[in-house]
């Protein structure tokens, strides 16, 4: 079975240059021939992840500034971009204070990524309000079109600087995540989350609200003069506000289980990779400060395994699937969430985010998992993406030494 090449980078830095961002980021992206495939004027984007409000472990600024730099030495133009949360610009929740591109450049500027720090422009992939997407047609397992975020359009080469981390819901996060949900609109990310059936009983409307209407970006929404909302579907923009801003439950989203939001988010990675296409994508993942929360969580946990550097590869699944391993090769550190906690092992390692704390769905709140049950979520979006041909778990560690 062919196996496809991932470059490993460790973290260990004894001297500056091993610079795990000035020297070991750039060089990760050469391994991979990204100096072969630029060209002069080109558009890179470098897609990351600027942390949620009080998170402290997403990826650090320098990482990226380095990337950027490195990109400019070939004369191109590299962007720092995200994509906006779901929900309503000034609202909580997880996606709270990342709803609008003007809401998440907030926190941004707060994180230390800006347009001075980067040395390059900071933007949103899907627009302002997060509307901006092409509709990517796709054979995927639930879904047959994906809302790509637009603003990719623009670029001629992506880079996914992904912190690798563990996740509540999909087990891990890193290169598929970065792509299936951040690079999709703010439609897409609730499609992921809860599917594409909305439910929209107008009967239930309340004469004198007009919330959905006030907030619905394309004046898709409006009431006739019996006070009835008439819905038109080919101006709607699929940002799904009307159903954040409606306390009356005009609007219901699916509820799905865990499984199939794992498997929206891969259809949504393979709607990502056939819209710009696989040889244009370069994939990093930065193994470090690998905690069991998200970027996108508003905190911050001590991480839970040390630091393991940087992956590289031109394939997403190779490159999660070579971060899982060095995890599960790794010791649970002191004082983490896994600490003390008897955790057996299974082919020659400690499946480590098996164990971390996850969402519970029933209770609707984090289980801290501190009787070691057992639950490997985590294998689901590998095992999906590598059906759905966005890549392959077969992989060839190199281990970069000089």
């Amino acid at each position: 079975m062919v196996k496809v090449d991932v470059y490993f980078f460790s973290a260990t830095a004894l001297k500056s240059k091993d610079s795990l961002s000035k020297v070991k980021g750039p060089l990760s992206l050469e391994y991979l021939g990204f100096n072969k495939k630029i060209k002069k004027n080109d558009k890179v984007c470098i897609k990351t992840h600027f942390g949620a409000l009080e998170n402290t472990r997403y990826l650090r600024p320098a990482y990226i500034r380095f990337l950027c730099d490195y990109v400019k030495e070939f004369r191109a133009h590299p962007s720092v971009a995200e994509s906006c949360g779901w929900g309503l610009p000034g609202s909580g929740g997880e996606y709270g204070g990342r709803a609008s591109e003007e809401e998440y450049l907030g926190v941004a500027l707060k994180h230390g990524f800006t347009k001075e720090t980067m040395g390059a422009p900071i933007l949103m992939l899907d627009g302002a309000i997060g509307i901006d997407y092409e509709i990517q047609k796709i054979n995927g397992k639930w879904f047959n079109e994906v809302l790509v975020a637009g603003r990719l359009r623009e670029f001629d080469l992506l880079i996914s600087a992904a912190h690798f981390k563990g996740h509540p819901v999909t087990g891990f996060g890193g290169a598929l995540k970065n792509i299936g949900i951040g690079c999709v609109s703010k439609g897409g990310k609730v499609q992921a989350h809860s599917g594409k059936n909305l439910t929209r009983n107008f009967e239930k409307c309340v004469n004198k609200c007009t919330a959905c209407i006030d907030i619905c970006p394309t004046h898709s929404l409006k009431k006739d003069k019996n006070n009835k909302i008439i819905y038109n579907k080919d101006t709607c923009k699929n940002c799904y506000m009307c159903v954040s801003a409606c306390n009356e439950e005009v609007f219901q989203r699916e509820k799905i289980a865990r499984e199939q939001f794992i498997e929206h988010m891969i259809d949504n990675a393979l709607g990502v990779v056939e819209f710009f296409g696989q040889d244009k994508i370069f994939y990093l993942n930065y193994a470090v400060d690998i905690t069991h929360q998200c970027d996108c969580s508003g905190g911050s946990d001590t991480p839970f395994v040390q630091d393991i550097g940087i992956l590289a590869s031109k394939d997403p699944v190779a490159v999660d699937m070579a971060c899982v391993d060095l995890v599960h090769k790794s010791p649970a550190l002191p004082n983490s969430c896994l600490d003390g906690l008897d955790i057996p092992e299974r082919d020659g390692m400690h499946e480590l985010l098996s164990y971390i704390p996850r969402f519970d769905y029933e209770n609707n709140e984090t289980d801290l998992n501190i009787n070691a049950k057992y639950q490997d979520f985590w294998k689901i979006q590998l095992n999906a993406a590598e059906k759905l041909g966005v890549g392959t778990k077969n992989y060839n560690l190199i281990e970069i030494t000089d």
